[in-house]
């Protein structure tokens, strides 16, 4: 048919053709689904099983938003660079390199197996935004630095700060006495967030 033809049919025949298009696609592609319905039930299946930190439902969160919200420090990537909980970012560098220094260990020797298990930690969580799905570097350079906050704060909450056994300081903000009565409350609170978790396979 020449352009001059083409011309000459009516747009609306266009229109219905191209929606006909459309619902046979559609149509072939749920059949071939509905053939496949017990492979795609059983890959479902796996994927939810690996599935153990979830992103609330709006029809629950929007009943108390504050509720379900970490108000201190963000743990994984969910609630990660909300303008609130930024001031904790520098106090997790802080953590790390306290880390590193007491297990005299390099950075390298904790990425290479963190690596090796990096989908799986990926996998946890129900939903990652294409932030951290398309930059595996990023996202575990997060869970390496959250990690190690945790883990420092879990070991000094119960080290005696006063004799320094601690190894910070006396008057650290986070990780001293002054640090346990004002700040460690709100941590806590933060650490039982739904949302706001960290895959056990890293710790």
């Amino acid at each position: 048919m020449s352009e001059a033809e083409l011309d000459l049919v009516p747009p609306s025949f266009v229109q219905e053709g191209a929606r006909k298009m459309g619902e046979k696609s559609w149509i072939i592609n749920v059949n071939d689904k509905v053939g496949h319905l017990a492979d795609i039930t059983e890959t479902e299946m796996k994927d939810w099983e690996q599935h153990s930190i979830y992103r609330l439902p709006a029809c629950v969160t929007d009943l108390n938003r504050n509720a379900y919200k970490p108000r201190a420090i963000s743990f994984g990537p969910y609630h990660y660079g909300e303008p609130n909980l930024k001031p904790m970012e520098v106090h997790k560098e802080r953590a790390l390199l306290h880390f590193l220094n007491r297990s005299e260990k390099s950075l390298e020797d904790y990425i290479g197996p963190l690596r090796e298990v990096l989908q799986d930690l990926k996998d946890a969580y129900d939903i990652l935004d294409d932030k951290w799905l398309q930059n595996s570097d990023a996202f575990l350079e997060l869970m390496i630095r959250d990690g190690c906050f945790m883990i420092e704060l879990l070991r000094t909450s119960f080290a005696d700060t006063q004799t320094g056994v601690a190894r910070y300081a006396r008057n650290d903000p986070i990780f001293s006495s002054h640090g346990k009565v004002y700040m460690l409350p709100f941590i806590k609170r933060d650490m039982l967030m739904i949302e706001n978790q960290l895959p056990m396979l890293l710790l």
